[in-house]
Parts: structure tokens; sequence; C-alpha cells
């Protein structure tokens, strides 16, 4: 089934960017602030039309409402979201990741990349810190696996909605592979480098889960990325990880692709064995500079 897309009324609109509602109109008549007209003639807005108008008018930031506004405690979120309490805000999203609510967590999300804190801040400095604290309680036993992997499930969900609002760069300055390794299961620190990539300007090939080495080569001559970005999160068999680590490597150098790994697995890893090794990455902010 199809998500559906949240739209915003007029009231809703001018709540969020701080303004009133004849405003709204008045941009939308102008055609300043994109929207959607019903059969009725109502304005409908999604979030990527307040964004896009945000971003073509830098100097309204200052008075926008970065959270929907409904209640005394929606205007604390929204002026931390401005703040850049992320302090805060790790607390408030981890508890509204253990409470299953998506929306939530996307609209600090949205606050924050309306805010003009770029996409990388966002993940290093939020979302990777709530992954860490759900994956010390599941390391510690205070979670179940289930837990880890229903609270992980959330936050992935609401960091591929966040993408709906992001403007993708229509040039490509490069093709980058991104996988991780073939035995392991979470993705979701892949799937932030994915987003991260793709807002660089990267056309980025995501193989997802659990990805056979078999048939790397498959790839490489089928789409020649001049980039192998590899995700390591637990390594369970030291030999078999380092010899798919190693081949890897060198299907990559055949190909004159370069090799960027980011995770705590490579900690368990040789990196001197392979002659394409470009960079260790350890942040979001490090995927954005590579």
């Amino acid at each position: 089934m199809k998500e559906q897309i949240q739209l915003f009324n007029s009231v809703d609109a001018a709540k969020i960017l701080g303004v009133n509602v004849s405003t709204i109109k008045r941009w939308t008549d102008e055609g300043k602030l994109p929207c959607i007209k019903t059969a009725g003639g109502h304005r409908k807005f999604q979030m990527e039309h307040l964004a896009q108008f945000l971003e073509q008018n830098k100097k309204k930031t200052e008075r926008v409402n970065l959270f929907p506004i409904e209640s005394d405690s929606d205007l604390n979120i929204s002026q931390r979201v401005m703040k850049g309490d992320f302090e805060f805000l790790i607390d408030y999203v981890q508890e509204q990741v253990r409470l299953g609510y998506r929306d939530r967590v996307q609209q600090v999300m949205n606050g924050l990349y309306l805010g003009q804190y770029p996409l990388y801040v966002i993940y290093d400095k939020l979302v990777t810190q709530v992954l860490h604290r759900f994956g010390e309680l599941w390391e510690s036993s205070k979670i179940t696996v289930t837990e880890e992997h229903l609270y992980t499930q959330v936050v992935r969900d609401s960091i591929i909605r966040l993408q709906g609002i992001i403007k993708i760069p229509t040039e490509k300055i490069g093709k980058a592979f991104c996988m991780i390794m073939s035995t392991e299961l979470h993705d979701i620190a892949l799937k932030m480098v994915d987003h991260v990539l793709e807002l660089r300007g990267f056309q980025v090939l995501n193989s997802g889960q659990m990805t056979p080495t078999l048939n790397i080569e498959k790839i490489f001559e089928l789409y020649r990325p001049d980039r192998l970005y590899i995700s390591s999160t637990v390594v369970l068999d030291l030999n078999s990880a380092q010899a798919e680590f190693d081949k890897l490597c060198y299907i990559a150098k055949d190909f004159g692709a370069q090799v960027f790994v980011g995770g705590r697995g490579f900690d368990q890893l040789h990196l001197n064995t392979c002659p394409v090794l470009k960079a260790r990455l350890f942040t979001f902010k490090d995927v954005f500079a590579s």
C-alpha cells in the first residue's frame, strides 16, 4: 500500500512558517509558496513545499516554528529544535522511538532540516546517538533483540520519510556502490551514508542486507561505480570477514574504484591489506567530506 503523504492546511503552514494565514495566501497567489489546490479551492501543503520555500527564502527562517505547534509542549520542542539543543532532542526522540511514534521522530528531523542543519549534523548529533543508546541497552540485556530491531526500524522509517523534503542535485559527480558485509543485517548506517552521498550529488547503488560477494564483479561490470562504501557493525567470524573484505578490495582495484569503510566491525579487520582504501569513516561528516 502506498504511504499517504502528510498534507498541511493554510493554518498549519502559517504556524510552521511563523506568519499569519493571509500571508500564506498572498505567497501562494504570488507563486512564492507552492501548494496543492483541492477541487474546493482549499490550499494544501506538503513538507516539501515548505522546505523549498525556506531554501529559497533563508532570511525568513528566523520566525519559523520548526515543529508543528499545538500545545505548550510542542512550543518547547520547536524552540529546542530551533536552538539545536541536541542533548534534549536525543532524550525526546529516544522516548518517541520507544513509544513507536514515527511521526514525532520525523517532525524533529524535518524541523532540524528546515532550520538549515546539514543532513550529516542531524545524523551525527541525533540519529546516531539515539541508535547507540538502544544498542547499549541491548548489549546490557535491558531490552530484547526484538525491541532493538523494532526501535531501529522506527528510526529507519523516519529517515526515509525525511528524504521526501531533501532536494537532490540533478547533476551527478560520480557513482557510489554501498554495501554491508554479507553476514550482517543492520544496514541503517549504510542507508544514511546513501542519503549523504546522494545529497552530495552521487548516483548511489545500495545493495541492502546480506549481499553475497559471489557476484559482486557483475555489479561493477554493469554499473562501473568509482567508489565502494562498505559498512560493518559486528564481525562474527574474523577469518571469513577478512577474506571477504580483501576480495572486495581487489575487485574494486580491478575496476579502478576507491574503497571507503565505516563501522565498529572494522576495528577487528586488517585494513592495510586493501590497496585502494581511501579512508575509514567515523562520522557522517566524514562521509560528506569524503
